[in-house]
């Protein structure tokens, strides 16, 4: 696990939290139920064998809430549903476990599960690492099994709110992101370079999510990935670049909708309607993410820019530009921050063919289409005031406020209602507290 809000810093608080988060060890990383099973029985052996091995947790109990019944607030888009002005603890609160075991000097084993809310199968989709490591050499690791999907600065330890000093991740770069591990293999070689280390990174797999589909339905996704990143690590500096490739392998369940596309009494109605077929296609198009993050944390000022790039051939999920600021300062027990973030949907608008009579059957079913089709854009701001207080060794309390600017067709984060207008401003508070054992 990398986590460079806890490592650099310094002082009471960062040695606190760099004591307690780096407990859970440099990996990340999960594998299939055949691999868990693999780690479990290795683990047994290895308490056989009177070896190193080790439990520990981490968790999220929080609140949060808006100010409108119009959308619902999510962490996001993996999950189904959010808050609004009735507030909820389910989009925040998760509790992970890890096990760790050392089984030879140079194999090593990790599972991690968190308990979040996710619509499909709770346990295989909340099972986020579980993979063999060999560290033939010092500077060498490989792995394989389930790993975690190491996109951004934040991909291994997303879920660990006591590693970062925020409510939540930011909501315009990692909203948008529901795989949380894939199954496969890494390598990772670490280099000193001048007064400082370069680790580079490669890995490749299949991924496999569940997520909320179209007409309330539940999207078995699953695509094949490969990617590349480099990190830089001198001082009190961070710095991070990475590529992935993804080619999705499935299609989402659009089937009835289709069929009515090729009807041919639609299409007298309609023309162009079939034409729009290829549109809701999503398998064998690529989706590819670029990204690039500096972090800073001397132990009393943390700061941390990322940017990224996700290049879609999918219609439902647009290509994306976005990125977030953040800063904050240590006083004592007390860290207050601001968090500023933008996400722009680029895709052009898909032309939806107008009706040669205006049956209101027909009229409705092109609304949804077009609303299938161009109704997915990201067009979000926002800026956020919270603090974080590290109460005890292993607690923080924070409290966070977001103000959200939404433009037209831009809350595909959101749960949006099934009709109806959206506001294009909303606030969201937020409450939790974050721990370690």
């Amino acid at each position: 696990m990398s986590c460079r809000f806890q490592e650099a810093g310094k002082g009471v608080v960062g040695e606190r939290v760099r004591s307690c988060v780096m407990r859970l060890g440099s990996n990340a990383g999960a594998a299939s139920f055949f691999c868990v099973s693999l780690v479990f029985a290795t683990s047994a052996l290895a308490q056989d064998l009177g070896r190193n091995w080790s439990i520990k947790g981490f968790g999220t109990f929080g609140v949060s809430g808006t100010d409108t019944d119009q959308l619902e607030y999510r962490r996001d888009i993996s999950q189904a549903s959010g808050v609004t002005r009735s507030a909820g603890i389910d989009i925040d609160s998760r509790l992970g476990l890890q096990l760790d075991v050392d089984i030879t000097d140079t194999l090593h084993t990790t599972v991690q599960w968190v308990a979040r809310q996710h619509p499909g199968d709770f346990f295989e989709q909340n099972l986020d690492w579980a993979f063999l490591r060999w560290r033939p050499a010092a500077d060498l690791d490989l792995r394989v099994g389930r790993l975690g999907f190491d996109v951004f600065m934040l991909s291994d330890y997303r879920n660990v709110g006591y590693a970062y000093p925020w409510v939540r991740p930011p909501h315009e770069f990692y909203g948008g992101l529901p795989v949380y591990h894939f199954d496969g293999a890494d390598i990772a070689h670490r280099f000193q370079v001048g007064d400082g280390q370069l680790t580079l990174k490669g890995f490749g797999g299949y991924a496999y999510y569940q997520v909320p589909g179209p007409f309330s339905t539940l999207f078995d996704a699953s695509s094949a990935l490969g990617g590349a990143s480099a990190v830089y690590e001198l001082g009190n500096w961070r710095a991070r670049i990475g590529y992935v490739y993804t080619l999705n392998l499935s299609d989402p369940p659009f089937g009835p909708l289709s069929s009515a596309l090729d009807n041919p009494t639609v299409n007298a109605f309609w023309p162009g309607a079939s034409g729009l077929k290829d549109d809701f296609k999503v398998k064998n198009a690529a989706v590819q993410f670029s990204s690039i993050g500096l972090a800073y944390d001397d132990g009393e000022w943390l700061g941390q820019i990322e940017g990224a790039y996700i290049d879609s051939e999918v219609n439902l999920y647009p290509t994306v530009a976005n990125g977030y600021f953040s800063i904050g300062r240590r006083l004592g027990s007390f860290t207050p921050y601001v968090l500023l973030g933008i996400a722009e949907t680029l895709n052009e608008v898909v032309d939806v063919p107008p009706l040669l009579l205006p049956v209101p059957q027909l009229q409705a079913f092109r609304s949804a289409v077009d609303q299938a089709l161009n109704g997915n854009g990201v067009d979000e701001k926002s800026v956020s005031l919270g603090v974080r207080w590290d109460v005890y060794e292993n607690i923080a309390v924070k409290a966070q406020w977001s103000h959200y600017w939404l433009g037209q067709n831009g809350t595909q984060l959101w749960v949006e209602p099934a009709s109806g207008p959206t506001p294009d401003q909303v606030n969201v508070w937020s409450v939790g507290v974050d721990f370690m054992f």
